[in-house]
């Protein structure tokens, strides 16, 4: 039978919509190809089987290889390519749903509960992607997402269930980039929050959000936060998952900047300066050394609310050779001086009145994240922005890594497209047509 996703996904807000999830609620990133249960003595998909049919279309064996090597993304996508392409028979349609094993390295098998789901789950996309028919996806995907499950995003839209999630993804993802690797840098969590800090090295291929396809490869700085609380089940599941893309990163990258250019350098992000492997960190080493997260966790609050909300130095919470690897618009400070002149500064007289909300946090070791936003009233305009005079909520995502009771590395990842709307701008308009902040702060 065909691989088709059932159920309607709902949609419940547009694309660009800076809807908040309610704060009762709070989100993917590893690998292997066993099963457990009892297998089906005939028409069960073995590891040793072929992935697809005599007679599949090399271009559909091609898309489903690049997801499967891409990542959980990718490979979500490949379930909803090979369903909409044609009535490809996919192996083991006829057999008991089976339940994935991931057998994971022993070196995992001390995680935290959220970070360890998220493992499992990206392991079983990866290793099962684009192989299982519609009733063993939906028996695996239900030992890690709850059926009423949020997914909201910048960029792809706010959905609810796992087939909304997976639909949210395909249609504008596939399409426009066939081909991703993603390489996770950050990853991260405790007994109910998970996050991670990735880029995917893509090609850009079809059109998206009006954008003309510009046929190269680019860059996307993603991060992801997840809500994975014990439900009534017994089991950790993934309530909310929120994914933010640097959107005005990536069309800089292909001459299409929204934003004005940054006084520091722009589109370089790396993974921890740090032997704590990649992404970072392990959680086996973490608690063999004892690193302390509620220490890491009064620093990086203290700082967040300092630099964000405060008017004190960044010194005062940074080590003085920090690392700060911001957005678009605002670039890489190297040195406690650069990130207090070039990226505190301007945003603190631009905006009075300035408090910060805590939506979504975890800390594992040294290392912490935060999902939040910073609300002000602007007294000037900011990065270019038309802000003066209006007040704002600005959603940011922020990753620290800690050192002797200092932030060493700081990753930062702004809702631009969130905070156009509320100026009444439209940030994927204006990339489709080639329109920058410059041409706005003209008629200004």
């Amino acid at each position: 039978m065909a691989f088709v996703l059932k159920g309607s996904p709902e949609v419940f807000a547009s694309p660009a919509s800076t809807a908040l999830p309610s704060p009762d609620m709070r989100r993917q990133e590893s690998s292997n190809d066993s099963w457990t249960g009892p297998l089906s003595a005939t028409g069960s998909a073995g590891a040793g089987e072929p992935l697809l049919e005599k007679g599949t279309s090399r271009q559909t064996q091609k898309l489903v290889g690049r997801a499967l090597f891409g990542g959980m993304t990718a490979a979500m996508l490949a379930l909803l390519i090979l369903a909409s392409q044609s009535q490809l028979q996919l192996p083991g349609s006829g057999a008991a749903p089976r339940i994935w094993n991931p057998d994971l390295r022993v070196e995992f098998g001390t995680e935290p509960a959220a970070k360890n789901i998220i493992r499992k789950f990206d392991g079983y996309n990866m290793a099962r992607g684009g192989r299982d028919d519609a009733r063993t996806f939906d028996a695996n995907v239900d030992q890690y997402m709850a059926p009423n499950m949020v997914y909201e995003s910048v960029g792809f839209g706010n959905w609810k269930t796992p087939h909304g999630w997976a639909k949210g993804e395909e249609h504008n993802y596939g399409m426009a980039f066939p081909e991703t690797v993603f390489t996770q840098m950050l990853f991260f969590g405790d007994e109910e929050i998970a996050t991670t800090t990735t880029y995917g090295k893509a090609l850009w291929k079809g059109d998206l959000f009006g954008v003309k396809a510009p046929k190269q490869w680019v860059t996307l700085r993603i991060t992801d936060f997840y809500d994975i609380p014990m439900d009534s089940t017994g089991r950790h599941r993934i309530r909310y998952n929120f994914m933010m893309v640097d959107w005005a990163d990536t069309m800089r990258q292909i001459g299409r900047p929204v934003l004005l250019p940054s006084v520091l350098p722009e589109g370089l992000v790396l993974p921890p300066s740090a032997n704590d492997g990649v992404p970072a960190p392990l959680s086996a080493v973490v608690q063999a050394e004892g690193r302390d997260p509620w220490q890491a966790r009064k620093l990086v609050e203290k700082a967040w609310r300092s630099d964000w909300a405060g008017e004190g130095s960044a010194r005062d919470h940074w080590d003085k050779e920090m690392t700060f690897y911001g957005p678009a618009g605002i670039g890489l400070a190297k040195g406690v001086e650069t990130y207090d002149k070039h990226v505190l500064a301007p945003f603190r007289e631009a905006f009075t009145n300035r408090t910060v909300e805590k939506l979504y946090s975890c800390c594992e070791g040294n290392y912490c994240a935060l999902l939040g936003e910073v609300r002000g009233a602007a007294v000037g305009n900011w990065l270019g922005l038309p802000s003066k005079g209006k007040k704002v909520a600005i959603r940011i995502a922020w990753h620290w890594r800690v050192v002797a009771s200092k932030v060493q590395e700081g990753w930062m990842i702004i809702d631009f497209p969130g905070l156009f709307q509320q100026l009444g701008l439209d940030f994927y308009v204006m990339a489709a047509e080639g329109k920058s902040l410059a041409s706005v702060s003209a008629t200004l």
